[in-house]
């Protein structure tokens, strides 16, 4: 899978610390939950017009996100990209609402943080934030084990 880009996200809640992660998704649901999770839908929607997807963006644009300093999240941009870079952006203040989850990532193949909010604010106690560390494969050695089995694997005349 391509890597893909992570939203915009401003902090200004000076009880939330979310130093070394970036905002890739909102979740509604718990993220142990059973079934599907689904996305939170925003009142506002990006111009179709403005809309180029690409490998590494599929929804074709990004959100930019402000938490202010009452601990409320903001969509305030949508930017929009061009296939030389970054293009234009809209600008917006919608405020979200309900019981979500902000999944953060310390990279988009890396540890994930999921920031639970309550009517629209963020639950500051950490213990009720979920956290979910990713086993890390070293390449190189991953890919020695994988030609060690193959070679169990596949007759011997193949290699010769």
């Amino acid at each position: 899978m391509t890597v893909q880009f992570s939203q915009g996200f401003s902090n200004q809640c000076p009880l939330v610390s979310l130093k070394g992660y970036s905002l890739y998704y909102i979740w509604q649901g718990h993220p142990f939950d059973e079934g599907e999770k689904h996305f939170y839908q925003l009142k506002s929607t990006p111009d179709p017009e403005k809309v180029e997807v690409m490998s590494a963006c599929w929804d074709g644009y990004a959100g930019s996100y402000q938490l202010n300093a009452e601990g409320r999240l903001i969509l305030t941009q949508f930017y929009y990209f061009l296939p030389d870079g970054l293009g234009e952006s809209d600008a917006l203040l919608e405020e979200l609402h309900g019981d979500f989850y902000l999944e953060f990532r310390t990279h988009f193949e890396g540890d994930q943080l999921y920031v639970p909010f309550v009517d629209g604010n963020v639950i500051i106690d950490q213990e009720q934030w979920v956290e979910i560390k990713r086993t890390r494969v070293e390449l190189k050695a991953n890919n020695n084990n994988l030609f060690a089995w193959l070679k169990r694997v596949i007759p011997s005349r193949m290699f010769d």
